[in-house]
């Protein structure tokens, strides 16, 4: 089996995968609580949840699998992006058992983790992964599209400020939703009707034609609205779901708005087409989403590939799982560092 181990900000997850992509156990011990009341990750909180975290996990983990260290060929890690106390943490961690193991590491880009878990299943093997494949990653952090060719991942636009996840929780906040703001904007905005016309959300475009996505003006507007006409938890109810439900729309009405421009564009090179779409990230949760993708798909007959929503947040299973496509690089714990930023 394949040990993955994932610390990345404020989820300490490890996990053990066999070889065919069938995922035995894959724990996680959340820190929300821990950052609740400061609205968002405080990066010393989470470092320290992890120290205390991270051993007691992978004894449960082997535990609960039935399993032992004479099982463990290979170990995966979180290298990076994300906070470096965190990722060093993780990164120590899994260096101190692949040596103690005698067994190989593997470094792996946590992004690359989400750009594979569509095709995680909640039972048995994982899904064969396509020769080309489109991947929207939209989380906390993050806000990009890849076009993924043979396992090589080439990164087709990202965000030029704001990535999606934490403008749902900035104007959450600022609102007075609990974090994550992402799942309270959908609860409420399911109780709302959007209405562009009364709040005014467009979709930003720039000068140069660029694909990139920017949440900041959203964001911003969003604010600027909220606070001018006292929308807020505890007010008028009808209003905030209202207004939820049509900033809602606007984040995804820019995603699908830079998810058309390249399909647009990949098709106009006459190229062979990728034959899915992989949605991944804690965004990747959101029900009002994943519907609207399911109908992008079809209209454009591409699969849409949508992760268990367990595989969505942050977890060693995709961290493993990636680790599985990458074990040829598997080698000398000494060479494995973390990097707060990649690429």
């Amino acid at each position: 089996m394949i040990l993955g181990i994932e610390t990345s900000c404020d989820e300490t997850s490890v996990a053990l995968l066999e070889r065919d992509g069938t995922v035995r156990i894959n724990h996680i011990a959340s820190q929300i609580e821990r950052h609740q009341p400061f609205g968002g990750v405080v990066p010393e909180i989470a470092s320290r949840e992890h120290l205390q975290h991270l051993f007691p996990l992978v004894h449960r983990a082997l535990e609960d699998a039935h399993a032992s260290f004479d099982d463990v060929e290979s170990i995966a890690v979180t290298s990076g992006p994300g906070l470096i106390g965190a990722l060093l943490v993780g990164v120590a961690g899994a260096q101190g058992l692949a040596y103690g193991l005698g067994v190989p590491i593997v470094s792996i880009n946590h992004l690359e983790g989400h750009i594979f878990s569509p095709y995680l299943q909640k039972e048995g093997p994982a899904l064969p992964l396509p020769a080309r494949f489109l991947a929207l990653v939209i989380s906390g952090g993050h806000s990009s599209i890849y076009d993924v060719r043979n396992g090589n991942v080439q990164m087709l636009n990202r965000t030029r400020d704001d990535a999606i996840g934490e403008t749902f929780d900035k104007v959450a906040k600022f609102v007075g939703l609990p974090y994550p703001g992402g799942p309270q904007i959908e609860k409420h905005a399911r109780e709302g009707r959007a209405d562009p016309k009364r709040f005014a959300f467009p979709v930003p475009q720039f000068k140069d034609d660029s694909a990139d996505f920017s949440y900041s003006g959203i964001k911003a507007a969003a604010i600027r609205f909220a606070r001018e006409h006292e929308i807020h938890a505890g007010g008028d109810a009808q209003l905030l779901a209202d207004f939820c439900a049509t900033f809602q729309d606007a984040l995804f009405a820019q995603l699908f708005d830079r998810l058309q421009t390249i399909w647009s564009r990949l098709r106009a090179s006459r190229e062979t087409m990728p034959s899915d779409l992989a949605i991944a990230g804690g965004v990747a949760a959101n029900g009002v989403l994943r519907e609207r993708v399911g109908e992008w798909g079809r209209a454009h007959d591409v699969i849409v590939r949508l992760p268990e929503k367990r595989y969505c947040t942050d977890n060693a299973a995709m961290i493993a799982f990636a680790g599985l496509q990458r074990l040829s690089t598997a080698g000398d714990p000494r060479r494995v560092t973390a990097r707060s930023r990649i690429g």
